[in-house]
């Protein structure tokens, strides 16, 4: 897909617009909240396997672009890093690779065990998912309380979005970080409220 990012914070009814349009061709949507309550430990383990997986697999594919030189990468990098050969290239990757373990780190399970539920006013007959996750279509990193939802309540978020790029309180609760998803669940539009930009479809606009 193109995409075309919005830097501009909307609001009114320029953001009411952007949104109508985002709705018509939207299948399901996503919002998050920053997340510090109980979790299970069969959730937690989830959602650290989640993260893991991820910073894998990308440490495994950056490896391939240089080496491979994908897309002119081992050529940027060099030019960038002044690499003077492929163990110290490889020796960067480590270092980035630990980086992400200590983030990975961050979050034990003893955080959570003993918090307590919070209870929220969810639309139970919308839900379509719910889970804890540190991977969003926008960022990585901190534990959030992901919803996903049929299109049966976009309007409520819409109703309570005063800004493109603010939080919003709705369902007993503070989101952010709407993302739309098509038919196919490729995301087609994504907010990412605390870096103040958007992204897009260019089929949409």
């Amino acid at each position: 897909m193109k995409e075309k990012t919005i830097e501009i914070n909307l609001k009114r009814k320029k953001l009411q617009d952007l949104l109508i349009k985002v709705k018509n061709k939207s299948q399901t949507f996503s919002i998050v909240r920053y997340y510090d309550g109980y979790m299970s430990l069969d959730e937690y383990t989830h959602m650290q396997q989640q993260f893991m997986d991820k910073i894998v697999y990308e440490h495994e594919q950056h490896i391939l672009d240089y080496q491979e030189n994908r897309n002119g990468y081992r050529d940027e990098l060099n030019t960038l890093f002044h690499f003077d050969n492929e163990k110290e290239a490889m020796d960067y990757f480590d270092e980035l690779f630990n980086q992400k373990l200590e983030v990975y780190d961050e979050y034990q399970y003893c955080e959570f065990e003993n918090q307590q539920p919070e209870v929220l006013d969810i639309p139970l007959d919308s839900l379509l998912k719910k889970e804890y996750t540190r991977i969003t279509p926008v960022t990585i990193g901190p534990v959030y309380e992901m919803f996903t939802f049929s299109m049966n309540v976009f309007d409520e978020v819409m109703i309570h979005m005063k800004k493109l790029f603010s939080t919003y309180k709705i369902f007993g609760g503070e989101f952010e970080d709407l993302c739309c998803y098509d038919v196919e669940g490729n995301v087609i539009f994504k907010i990412c409220s605390h870096e103040g930009y958007a992204v897009i479809d260019e089929d949409i606009e």
